[in-house]
């Protein structure tokens, strides 16, 4: 048989796949499991993508993203994340994804290792595979609300390292990384010569302490940062985002990018616009929301006697429900059994932490992005069903 690329055809689904095929489109579930804003997208952004169907000729466009939008997202990265970069330097992607497909394709050279937290947003593993990198993870410590171990990290990196993937707020830690972390970040990337890859997807919502982006430290060109419409502005399906790129680098995303999806439609870019330069206030309400909803579930499973950390930005909890749920041996509890069966027996959706790396195998991700009501019923079933399985 004609060959196949040996990193996808190795890897295996990540179970959030699994999860994810026995609850979509079912109206009969509490769905806490993914991470996708419960909000409508606001309405002048969606009035904006009609106008230009409307009025506007749907052809093809400039790779790197049309400069009306790189300019306003010039504009929006040195108001949020504090990076003076040119247009040039911009890069519009499909989704925050694309950007980091773009990124990982243009500097890892087959054989190349990553180094990824753990635990890490589950799409990090099929990016790496398709780029031919190999994933090293760098633990993140949960006795310090899922703050880097920095000694563990600079133990992991090889001859053969090529970056370093920081993501922060984070994914599906809720962490929010200080001043002094990120700076630290940095210095190892220029002490050991990696790339910085900064994915900020959940940049505008920090509840506790600042967002502080690598790129506003980076001194020698090593960071990039990748960013996304999809949080901040409910726009998941719209499929739109951006890179910031070092000079050295920018050309070579807007390749990689180019050779994905030639051009994001213009209807979309407009759209993505009008959400940046336009009325902010929606971004704000969302965030006071998830702040709430964030409270709400952390005094849910404090009641329970499992509450680990507050979660400072993003919309996750992570919860240890082996604890509760195979208190004799934590270490056996098989976290997406125990999900299919709540989902079955309960009707409750979450994702098992063992799609994120093994630091989180016992725990389960509760997903914020659900009304007070579905939080306050989903989590109360999920401890209660918890507390029942331990007794099979």
């Amino acid at each position: 048989m004609p060959q196949l690329n040996p990193g996808l055809a190795g890897q295996q689904p990540n179970p959030m796949f699994r999860i994810g095929a026995l609850v979509h489109g079912r109206a009969d579930v509490l769905h806490l499991e993914f991470g996708e804003p419960d909000f409508a997208t606001p309405e002048h952004i969606v009035a904006a993508g009609i106008a230009s169907l409307r009025d506007e000729r749907q052809g093809y466009g400039p790779g790197n993203g049309v400069l009306s939008l790189r300019e306003a997202l010039a504009a929006r990265v040195a108001r949020v994340n504090r990076i003076a970069a040119p247009p040039e330097q911009i890069v519009v992607t499909a989704g925050g994804t694309g950007g980091l497909m773009a990124s990982l394709l243009s500097i890892c050279a087959p054989g190349a290792e990553v180094l990824v937290p753990d635990p890490a947003w589950a799409g990090y593993d099929a990016m790496l595979a398709a780029a031919g990198a190999r994933k090293v993870y760098y633990p993140l410590s949960p006795a310090l609300g899922w703050q880097p171990d920095f000694d563990a990290l600079e133990r992991a990196i090889t001859p053969r390292t090529t970056a370093l993937l920081v993501n922060s707020p984070s994914n599906p830690g809720g962490a929010v990384f200080s001043r002094a972390t990120i700076a630290r970040l940095v210095e190892i990337a220029q002490r050991y010569d990696l790339w910085l890859l900064s994915d900020e997807c959940y940049d505008e919502f920090v509840y506790e302490g600042e967002h502080v982006s690598p790129a506003a430290l980076d001194s020698d060109g090593r960071v990039v940062t990748i960013g996304t419409c999809s949080k901040a502005y409910a726009m998941t399906g719209w499929r739109v985002g951006w890179v910031v790129a070092p000079p050295a680098l920018a050309a070579s995303i807007g390749l990689a990018t180019a050779a994905q999806i030639n051009n994001l439609p213009l209807f979309v870019q407009r759209a993505a616009a009008a959400a940046i330069t336009g009325p902010q206030a929606c971004v704000g309400e969302m965030a006071r929301a998830y702040q709430q909803r964030r409270d709400l579930a952390v005094e849910l499973v404090r009641a329970r006697g499992l509450l680990e950390y507050v979660p400072a930005g993003a919309f996750y909890l992570l919860v240890p429900l082996a604890r509760l749920a195979s208190p004799d041996d934590p270490a056996a509890f098989d976290g997406v059994a125990f999900a299919e069966a709540l989902i079955a027996e309960r009707g409750i959706a979450i994702a098992p932490g063992v799609a994120f790396g093994p630091a989180t195998a016992g725990h389960a991700r509760v997903s914020l992005a659900s009304s007070a009501e579905t939080l306050r019923a989903g989590i109360t079933g999920m401890l209660d069903f918890a507390a029942d399985y331990a007794t099979r």
